[in-house]
């Protein structure tokens, strides 16, 4: 797919994808540092908190399904307005809720928006990268990295001084018009809905197309559940187990993703010299054990030194964000070369599977939380998780 004569230049494209990428992240992370009030506005437990946030999955799994047919049916421009519509009103009315049930549908529906934005944007990026001729994914990755940690820091300093529901409803709504007028200018090169007939997809069609990865599949999900985990319960473990107050309690998370950036806008310089399997052979493995090393080392200090158990928190999530920064991207890059379906249909198909493995893999983090009264114990699942993903490096052999 070329550029027209209007069309826009591959720097631009480039450009543009990488802001959308940015403010996604501001969106969907804004609330993620609030995560303790919400909890506490809706009465439940760890264990049913991670699992009702968990049902999010839900709304995206069904997302994922459509969306990547959607975009090649009608094209990435409806797709992402319509999504970004849907995920700025779901957030705003989260920060108002004290009903569990309510939460849940409110939830599954933001589910669902993230992840037709998502698909979308990243088809929209595999175009960008085909023009570009080069790797740029872990790049695009990380300005979305970028744009998580941003918020993580201003959601972090506003706890201490605004509500929730004037914090998340203000942002929401400036976010909302920030987006539209970044797709408007990405119009020229945006996804463009597909002319040929066969396209009218049904809905068996979405059952019988689908095709699983299922290499690719186990490593993605074993590469993202530290990123994950971190962004679930780092607060939540600095709060409750550590004891720190609510503005340092964002701080793992913070430094998690900080990490995350430095792997993913660095990964181009390091990959001349360290061929990408290798990169993710000997980092998940460093990452996972460093990852789960700190952290037991975090709590069983808690009683001693206080200073030293928050530490040695920071230094555990940071190892785990550097080291696994380059999976996804690497392993959503892969998945696409190995297809011969459209980009959006191969982001979505990955997404469903991976999204249902998500969801079973939290549920039983949340819960291990619970039985065994200790988030440190429960994150020595996606630690191992990391560690497993040497094991299946061979899967970037030919990027």
């Amino acid at each position: 797919m070329h550029s027209s004569k209007t069309g826009l230049s591959v720097a631009d494209e480039k450009k543009y994808i990488g802001i959308l990428f940015f403010l996604f992240a501001v969106q969907i992370m804004s609330w993620v540092p609030r995560f303790p009030e919400i909890k506490a506005n809706l009465g439940l437990s760890n264990g049913e908190f991670g699992t009702y946030l968990s049902l999010g999955s839900v709304g995206a799994v069904v997302a994922m399904l459509s969306s990547g047919h959607l975009v090649h049916k009608y094209g990435a421009k409806r797709v992402l307005i319509l999504s970004t519509l849907s995920m700025c009103l779901s957030i705003g009315v989260i920060a108002h809720l004290q009903s569990a049930p309510v939460f849940i549908v409110i939830n599954m529906i933001n589910g669902g928006a993230i992840s037709a934005f998502n698909i979308a944007l990243n088809a929209q990026a595999f175009h960008a990268q085909d023009r570009a001729g080069e790797l740029i994914l872990s790049r695009q990755h990380g300005y979305w990295t970028l744009g998580a940690v941003a918020t993580a820091i201003f959601s972090g300093f506003m706890v201490e001084f605004v509500g929730i529901a004037l914090h998340i409803n203000a942002l929401s709504v400036v976010v909302f018009f920030i987006i539209l007028g970044f797709v408007r200018k990405l119009d020229p090169e945006l996804i463009k809905p597909s002319a040929e007939e066969e396209d009218n997809f049904g809905f068996k069609d979405l059952f019988t197309s689908f095709r699983i990865d299922y290499l690719v599949s186990a490593a993605l999900v074993c590469g993202i559940m530290v990123e994950f985990a971190t962004a679930d319960w780092s607060a939540i473990y600095a709060k409750e187990t550590i004891g720190v107050r609510g503005s340092l309690a964002t701080i793992p998370y913070i430094l998690t993703f900080t990490a995350m950036i430095v792997g993913r806008l660095g990964q181009h310089r390091i990959t001349p010299y360290v061929s990408l399997e290798r990169q993710i052979k000997y980092g998940s493995v460093i990452g996972g054990v460093g990852f789960i090393g700190f952290i037991l080392a975090s709590s069983l200090l808690v009683d001693h030194s206080k200073t030293a158990a928050y530490i040695c928190s920071l230094i555990g999530f940071s190892i785990g964000g550097f080291f696994s920064a380059v999976l996804s991207p690497t392993f959503f890059t892969a998945a696409n070369k190995r297809s011969s379906q459209p980009s959006a249909v191969v982001v979505g198909q990955m997404g469903v599977v991976n999204a249902i493995l998500v969801l079973i893999v939290k549920t039983i983090i949340a819960w291990t939380a619970q039985f065994s009264g200790s988030i440190a114990i429960a994150m020595i699942i996606p630690g191992l998780m990391l560690i497993s993903v040497a094991f299946m490096s061979r899967v970037a052999k030919d990027l």
